[in-house]
């Protein structure tokens, strides 16, 4: 196996691994363009990763600013750091909502009842906390929790690794043609 898939592969792994446990790559921030044009950045968890599809998941509030403004602008940019590894990734690619009413029920059955109640709050994220006595009677259940939530793909197309660890850094730089990666070394 060559250099760039023996990269590939321990990146991919790593993306993986964030998904099962708490890693450096567990949290990472996603970066969409504002619907004012401005840019926004905010930390999001990673939940999910497809090889196969070249995409990696991630859940939101369906009401979220940042389903309006990946629905604008799909392009977006992901940066993870593994402080203990000492090793960034950012990945840029297309964030796609997932309709497909299947697949967003298969997600679900996998989040936990900590994360499911996430969704339960009939407020919008980022919207001025009204008063308890303004939600008195106000009941979510299971249906609308679920109908809150999205679930989103970012289809990568690219992705920059770069390793601090060592006593020189070492950069390398993968982009998705026709389905398959390819990679080279690059300046850090």
């Amino acid at each position: 196996m060559g250099a760039a898939k023996e990269i590939l592969e321990h990146l991919l792994t790593c993306l993986e691994d964030a998904t099962k446990g708490r890693t450096g790559f567990t949290l990472g921030f996603l970066g969409t363009v504002g619907l004012d044009g401005g840019p926004r950045v905010r930390a999001v968890i990673l939940r999910a990763v497809d090889r196969e599809a070249g995409r990696i998941m991630i859940a939101t509030n369906s009401s979220s600013g940042k389903v309006s403004e990946m629905d604008r602008v799909p392009q977006v940019a992901l940066t993870m750091y593994d402080d203990h590894r000492g090793v960034q990734l950012r990945v840029t690619g297309t964030a796609r909502i997932i309709e497909d009413s299947d697949e967003r029920a298969r997600a679900w059955r996998h989040f936990a009842p900590h994360s499911r109640h996430l969704y339960a709050s009939p407020l919008i994220p980022g919207s001025p906390l009204m008063d308890v006595e303004d939600l008195a009677g106000e009941t979510s259940d299971e249906a609308a929790a679920f109908d809150r939530f999205a679930w989103v793909g970012l289809e990568m197309d690219h992705l920059d690794w770069l390793d601090f660890s060592g006593s020189g850094q070492v950069r390398w730089e993968f982009d998705l043609v026709n389905g398959a990666w390819h990679g080279q070394e690059v300046v850090p």
